[in-house]
């Protein structure tokens, strides 16, 4: 990841749409401004406002004090390299702020801007920036899964060990098919989406996490700890991330606008998902090939459309199956031909039916028709249709999307890399 990514990429990306139908959402992604002046790694000190649910305008601790301290544990654990300071009156003082003092009282004020805010908390503690954490959507969905119908092979028979013919296995054995109702059943669905939004001392957003919980039977406690260990793995990802390191002689890589979906393209955080994974993935993926993120830069450049951007919910139906499990034991003595006694014994055998209920499982799909042109001369060297799908993030699909497209690229143009 390096600077000047995203940058005025931006304001043209919005202006480059296609028609498109369908739904657009940033859930799971992150995304970081790295024109900002303070980069991941550069932070040291960053206070964590306690967390806001839903539409309120701020947090208070008062109103989750588990689940703010269950964060502000995971980031001083997690968050290597950082000093999370919270609102806890529970914890230490040296390591989180005073409440004695009115200047970190005012800190959870509400503040008209931004701006302002930030002014507070590099005033009241030097700190580099603050942490803004909002849960913004949480529900139980109850699922129903009918009563069906269905037909399973059961299966009888006895093994028998140490009898007159040694270990023999699956004797009178027996099967047949037999209908079999699954009975209706309602599960219940936890979902719950949550953002993150980091902002420096001037009170700029640098960087924007938005993740989401889908998970049957669970409390919101699960949810939550969940995401929080997402958040502070994506933190320590962007920590140790080191600029390209492209062979000598490769030749360099621009970028130019992406055509978007009308819904992504009139989305901020969708915008900025898409292109930071489209240049972040081409300075991760080559090393042939030397990237280039000023604005018309590259003897060669990369462009195209990302004609799918959808995320949606495929139903599982509900389904038995079946497992044999022992049902009882019988022990029994027999005489060799020398008249010798022994015990030996039979495990008797039946059929369990299992149930399994109706589900949804949640994806998230990408389609990226992709270019790269020679810069001199306005050729295409190769186009190519990129698609791919992931249960949890947009991210990841359109990381897997770019990385072929770059993998394809230093195939074609790439110096060799010993």
């Amino acid at each position: 990841m390096k600077r000047g990514k995203i940058g005025a990429f931006l304001l043209g990306a919005a202006l480059c749409l296609t028609a498109w139908s369908g739904q657009a959402s940033a859930e799971g992604n992150i995304w970081m401004d790295e024109n900002a002046e303070i980069l991941p790694y550069q932070y040291k000190k960053v206070v964590v406002y306690p967390i806001r649910y839903l539409q309120e305008q701020d947090g208070n601790y008062e109103t989750a004090p588990k689940y703010n301290k269950m964060l502000l544990d995971r980031l001083n654990k997690r968050g290597k390299g950082v000093n999370w300071m919270g609102f806890s009156p529970m914890l230490e003082e040296k390591k989180h702020i005073l409440r004695d003092n009115p200047k970190y009282d005012h800190l959870r004020d509400h503040f008209a801007t931004e701006k302002e805010r930030a002014a507070a908390v590099y005033d009241a503690t030097a700190a580099d920036g603050y942490l803004l954490p909002h849960v913004r959507w949480d529900q139980v969905r109850v699922d129903h899964s009918p009563a069906t119908w269905t037909t399973v092979k059961i299966e009888t028979y006895y093994d028998e060990k140490n009898g007159p013919k040694g270990n023999r296995d699956k004797l009178n054995y027996h099967s047949w098919h037999e209908s079999h109702l699954i009975p209706a059943h309602d599960s219940n669905l936890r979902m719950l989406d949550m953002d993150f939004s980091l902002l420096d001392r001037e009170g700029n957003k640098t960087l924007t996490l938005i993740d989401y919980y889908r998970d049957y039977e669970r409390s919101t406690e699960h949810a939550l700890n969940q995401i929080f260990k997402n958040f502070t793995g994506d933190w320590s990802r962007l920590r140790r991330d080191k600029p390209q390191e492209a062979a000598a002689g490769a030749p360099t890589l621009g970028f130019r606008n992406l055509n978007l979906p009308a819904s992504a393209g009139r989305d901020e955080y969708s915008i900025k998902t898409i292109y930071y994974a489209y240049k972040d993935a081409a300075g991760d993926r080559m090393k042939g090939v030397k990237v280039d993120y000023t604005p018309n830069a590259g003897q060669y450049y990369v462009t195209g459309t990302v004609d799918t951007y959808q995320r949606g919910q495929t139903w599982h139906p509900p389904y038995a199956d079946t497992s044999t499990y022992l049902d009882e034991t019988k022990k029994f003595t027999w005489t060799d031909a020398d008249g010798n006694s022994h015990e030996g014994k039979r495990e008797y055998y039946k059929t369990s039916v299992h149930d399994y209920y109706g589900y949804y499982t949640f994806w998230y799909k990408v389609g990226a028709s992709l270019r790269l042109v020679d810069a001199s001369t306005g050729q295409t060297i190769f186009q190519h249709h990129y698609a791919a799908d992931d249960t949890e993030r947009f991210g990841n699909a359109l990381r897997s999307v770019f990385n072929d497209f770059y993998r394809d690229v230093e195939r074609s143009i790439g110096v060799k890399v010993d």
